[in-house]
């Protein structure tokens, strides 16, 4: 399992999709290569976004105690490509229990000064909702960085899967104002150096299918720029993974994502209703 960890042609994927907690609360870790895509597009904010991840993936233990079998360290690589942006990363990931992950890496970003990308403000109380952002000029081309450290907590009752987690952000920029909008956090950071806070809890009732499973359960999610109160953004909703066994769709191992949900706390788009839609697959390699 991947790190809780989401973004018009426009911006990017918004942030709503979630890597699932059904792959492997409590199972065993399974040693090699993966790699994993995915295309997904969301409306309010509206966006699309591709990734594709290589990763490597070590066990630590080869015990099958339920807490112990799906201890790993693994390291990985990530590309991310939006209308707005471009992005080239890399993570390392310690799990001393089936039960905790730890993740932490590294994603320059290049912007391609589309869709409000780098816009300069001066400061985090101006409006930056569509409407506004339209109505000022100063999209740049540019470059960024983010670094990040991730704990998640998973566990697994039954047919039950649970997973709680947070994204710990650091984020700079080469924009000449002071503040500039990022368009795949959908919000106002300094451009010398800030912080963003994102929590993602979901659970799941998982039931096994004749290929692969079916996954549904509430989603909440929330983001938090922390000298920025007033741009909170909380939202909750309702997240459905299909996933598939073998080879579906010209895919290996597909896995299609939807989420719908609702803000229930944002600068301009409270009580709004927000959706996502996604497609991946994986291959793994021993």
């Amino acid at each position: 399992m991947t790190a809780i960890r989401a973004r018009r042609l426009a911006a990017a994927f918004a942030g709503m999709l979630v890597a699932s907690p059904v792959s492997s609360a409590a199972q065993q870790a399974e040693p090699g290569r993966s790699i994993t895509g995915q295309a997904g597009a969301s409306i309010n904010n509206p966006g699309v976004q591709t990734t594709l991840e290589v990763s490597w993936l070590r066990p630590l233990s080869s015990s099958t105690h339920p807490l112990l079998s799906g201890a790993h360290v693994a390291a990985g690589a990530i590309h991310t490509l939006t209308p707005a942006q471009t992005r080239v990363g890399g993570w390392v990931q310690y799990a001393p229990l089936s039960i905790v992950e730890i993740r932490a890496g590294v994603d320059p970003s290049v912007y391609f000064g589309t869709f409000n990308s780098l816009q300069g403000f001066d400061g985090y109380d101006e409006a930056f909702d569509s409407d506004a952002r339209k109505g000022r000029a100063g999209a740049e081309p540019g470059f960024g960085l983010r670094t990040y450290v991730a704990p998640t907590l998973k566990m697994r009752a039954g047919p039950f899967v649970a997973s709680a987690g947070a994204e710990l952000e650091w984020w700079r920029a080469s924009a000449e104002r002071e503040f500039f909008y990022e368009p795949t956090r959908d919000t106002l950071l300094k451009s010398g150096g800030d912080r963003i806070i994102r929590t993602t809890a979901v659970v799941m009732y998982r039931r096994a299918l004749d290929s692969g499973s079916l996954a549904i359960g509430p989603i909440h999610t929330t983001s938090r720029v922390p000298d920025a109160r007033h741009n909170d953004v909380r939202k909750a909703g309702v997240l459905a993974v299909r996933e598939y066994d073998g080879r579906r769709f010209g895919l290996p191992r597909p896995k299609l994502t939807l989420m719908a949900g609702r803000y229930l706390a944002d600068p301009s788009k409270d009580g709004q209703w927000t959706a996502a839609v996604a497609i991946g697959f994986t291959a793994k390699r021993r």
